[in-house]
């Protein structure tokens, strides 16, 4: 819920900074919690369910904030900050299948993302708009971007 600035820095940014961004900026941080979460106290592991849920609850919001985009730039950016909500709650259930979760969670997060966003800027140059209204009918125009 508080990474609420990453979306305008994704629509703001060229092609090349959100591939950039989403592909291994984010994944980044994604590790730096992992390295910092291996020296946790046991003051801060009894609190794990309620960061876990803050977590949740967030990637819920999000997602219904993403029901109600129009541009699909947009849409990429918060479904990412949904991923990374569910990264952060694989990482502070301490288990193993969490931590494989977590682990296949930021990868494929980072290559669909920042495939994702190339597509977008084809898209947006066959086309010159993202808003998804106005992509009606681009199967029909352009069948190799279905691949």
């Amino acid at each position: 819920m508080v990474h609420l600035w990453l979306p305008k820095a994704h629509v703001e940014a060229p092609l090349a900074g959100s591939i950039i961004l989403a592909g291994v900026l984010l994944k980044l941080g994604g590790y730096g919690l992992i390295r910092c979460f291996n020296f946790c106290s046991a003051d801060f592991i009894s609190y794990r369910g309620y960061i876990c849920r803050l977590g949740l609850v967030g990637g819920v919001m999000i997602r219904f904030v993403c029901m109600r985009q129009v541009d699909l730039k947009c849409l990429v950016a918060y479904s990412s900050v949904a991923h990374m909500g569910s990264v952060l709650c694989g990482l502070l259930c301490f288990l193993w299948v969490g931590g494989m979760g977590r682990y296949l969670m930021m990868l494929a997060h980072g290559i669909c993302s920042s495939g994702l966003f190339c597509l977008l800027n084809l898209m947006y140059e066959r086309w010159g708009s993202r808003r998804v209204l106005l992509m009606k009918g681009g199967l029909v125009c352009a069948p190799v971007l279905s691949f």
